[in-house]
């Protein structure tokens, strides 16, 4: 069958982690919620309240994943959004529980179990203020950077969610939000 632009299209996969009703840990699900509205035809979009091992069966299969998330660095300001590209890192360790696999390992193991993995994970992250606190909504800071960062990803969906060289593992500020 010859190449078409249908049939060498990636699977692409936008998935949002957190737990809505705790505050700026919706942040995630409310990001992927607002992408998905405007960009549905470009990437599979997904919502989680788990990571860990969880993700295992989430991201197998696709060619490019994009995690959504919120973060407590303690570094930066609320709202502050960050991103990170995450590699598998190497063959994944003895675990005592599902709880302490991390995303690099994940993808070690789903390679190792011989599931299509993506080469690579982008990691988009907001800098959380309250994550504890039962409301169905972010704080103020947070629900202010949440256009902004659903801003990033959509650019990064355009550009065919293609992981731009950055150093594996390590955060980049993308913007940082001038503290109240």
């Amino acid at each position: 069958m010859p190449e078409t632009a249908e049939n060498t299209r990636r699977r692409r996969v936008v998935i949002g982690l957190g737990n809505e009703i705790l505050s700026d840990d919706g942040a995630g699900i409310h990001a992927v919620r607002e992408l998905r509205k405007s960009h549905a035809g470009e990437a599979e979009f997904s919502e989680l309240a788990v990571g860990g091992l969880a993700l295992l069966d989430q991201i197998a299969g696709y060619d490019v994943c994009l995690i959504v998330d919120a973060l407590r660095t303690g570094t930066h300001p609320p709202g502050t959004i960050l991103r990170c590209l995450q590699t598998s890192g190497g063959e994944p360790h003895a675990l005592t529980s599902s709880h302490q696999i991390d995303l690099a390992q994940v993808m070690a193991l789903g390679a190792l179990l011989g599931a299509a993995m993506p080469p690579s994970v982008v990691v988009w992250g907001i800098e959380a203020e309250d994550i504890t606190t039962f409301r169905p909504h972010c704080t103020a800071s947070v629900a202010r950077a949440l256009p902004r960062l659903v801003e990033a990803i959509a650019a990064e969906l355009a550009s065919g969610g293609d992981a731009d060289p950055s150093p594996a593992g390590r955060w980049q500020v993308v913007h940082e939000t001038v503290p109240s």
